[in-house]
């Protein structure tokens, strides 16, 4: 119950309840810490919407979907795909421009599909990632984002970590 309080409460603060816009980034994921020990550093995608402002005009909601698959290739070991549910707020702290510079946090919620036949049941840990970055206005609704993320896994062990180079193309209605 306390989940759907907090997104109703996201989604009915922001300026609008539709998307303002979406757009696809992907880019390449570094493993450190305990991940680095275990994975191969990969790729992933993912899926950003961009719903308006939220309580003042620099700062912004982005939802959005991602995938990554934590895997050994010189072992063999596919560990598990994990889809990632981000609750992004971005605050662009010199205004909306052609070059818009931002800095944001947001929760996510890791859901792990694991590959070893032998287990059942899936999981899912809360995680949080602080990012940076820019956007580019490029001609008519289209918008270029670069951005640098540090993200915790699991917030219950911190020595879960990746850091993410991403690239994105938005599309603004």
């Amino acid at each position: 119950m306390k989940k759907i309080l907090l997104v109703l409460l996201v989604v009915f603060t922001a300026s609008s309840v539709f998307a303002a816009g979406i757009g696809i980034k992907g880019g390449y994921s570094k493993m450190y810490d305990d991940y680095a020990d275990v994975f191969d550093d990969t790729w992933n995608i993912g899926i950003v919407f961009d719903m308006g402002t939220f309580l003042f005009n620099n700062l912004q909601f982005r939802p959005g979907i991602d995938y990554l698959s934590l895997e050994n290739e010189d072992n063999n070991y596919e560990y598990a795909d994990v889809y990632g549910i981000h609750l992004d707020w971005y605050w662009f702290f010199m205004g909306k421009k052609q070059f818009s510079p931002f800095l944001g946090f947001g929760p996510a919620l890791n859901y792990y599909s694991f590959d070893d036949d032998r287990t059942n049941n899936d999981d899912s840990d809360a995680g949080i990632e602080g990012f940076l970055g820019v956007d580019f206005d490029l001609s008519g609704p289209w918008k270029l984002m670069l951005e640098l993320r540090y993200l915790w896994h699991d917030i219950a062990d911190r020595d879960t970590t990746i850091v993410k180079l991403n690239v994105g193309l938005l599309y603004y209605f």
